[in-house]
């Protein structure tokens, strides 16, 4: 890592671990390993949103490129394997080019070579970034001249969820950022329902969240050098009904502490660091939303159970 990122994930930590509610940003889970462990989630029985999300751009590929600017640029932030824009540009023969944004460089890359060796004709240029940091996302606009009209960002997954309102608005300006004035985002949205479910997919049985959600403890004593006993914590995944979002925590198993460089943080039994959240949202709560980062819904396409739901929305202007 970078010394410049290295000292912002150091800031990071230390910060988050000075609150009373500790929190580390859950934009670190996503190391090499960690995007490696998430894709085996999306693939996980309890995990239904990837296969309804999947299902639902099988089903209406068509229909949503329908609505789509003719020869546009695709950006995909936080691209992953990129498996599930190959329904887009299955669709878009006259695709300007894709873009895969990504963190993780090693996902970035397998990225690349997969979709190189099935869209040829498609001209890719993969970019490395955060795009939650404003300034990163307008250097990246600039500095790659990716303030066309024709660009479309598609956002699956329900990313979006994972952040707070606050921050979900500022994700939500850096994809209209990268959008334009013309251009459309497509975003994934998990839809709120019986808690149970909601619960089970972010605490499967096999253990891959717990491993996902400890790898951030791993990384930190990794890559910062702190001094910390992984067997002192565990996974657990909360339901806050006040604030329709499921919750994962790293909860100390004991009295226990995390020494990064020259600050000690203890944990008291039962006391849990709170390592990501994931918004539930209704079509109308989404569109208030995004309506505050200048955004408005232009169609939507929701699955029969109305579990999952892909959001068209475009720039006010």
């Amino acid at each position: 890592m970078p010394f410049t990122c290295r000292q912002s994930f150091l800031d990071d930590v230390i910060d988050g671990l000075s609150r009373s509610q500790k929190t580390l940003p859950c934009k670190y889970l996503y190391d090499d390993f960690g995007a490696q462990l998430f894709e085996q989630i999306t693939a996980l029985q309890e995990y239904y949103l990837t296969r309804t999300e999947l299902a639902l751009l099988a089903q209406y590929a068509q229909d949503i490129v329908a609505h789509l600017p003719t020869q546009a640029t695709v950006i995909e932030p936080g691209c992953g394997s990129g498996q599930k824009v190959a329904y887009l540009l299955d669709n878009m023969p006259d695709v300007n080019g894709f873009i895969p944004l990504e963190i993780s460089t090693e996902m970035l890359l397998y990225t690349q070579q997969r979709l190189r060796q099935r869209f040829a004709h498609v001209n890719i240029h993969p970019l490395h970034g955060d795009f939650t940091h404003g300034p990163t996302i307008k250097a990246l606009v600039q500095q790659h001249g990716l303030n066309g009209s024709n660009n479309v960002v598609f956002f699956p997954g329900s990313t979006l969820g994972n952040f707070s309102p606050i921050h979900a608005i500022e994700v939500l300006h850096n994809l209209r950022t990268l959008c334009g004035h013309n251009g459309r985002v497509l975003i994934g949205i998990d839809l709120i329902k019986a808690t149970p479910r909601l619960l089970a997919a972010y605490d499967d049985k096999e253990g891959v969240t717990a491993a996902f959600n400890r790898n951030l403890l791993t990384r930190i004593a990794r890559e910062l050098g702190a001094h910390l006993c992984l067997e002192h914590f565990r996974h657990e995944a909360r339901f806050n009904s006040e604030q329709h979002r499921v919750e994962m925590h790293l909860v100390a198993n004991q009295d226990t502490c995390i020494s990064v460089r020259d600050q000690r943080f203890t944990l008291r039994a039962g006391e849990s660091i709170h390592t990501e959240n994931s918004h539930k949202y209704t079509l109308a709560s989404f569109s208030s939303l995004i309506g505050n980062a200048g955004l408005t819904l232009v169609d939507s396409w929701c699955d029969s159970q109305g579990d999952f739901a892909l959001c068209l929305v475009k720039s006010q202007r």
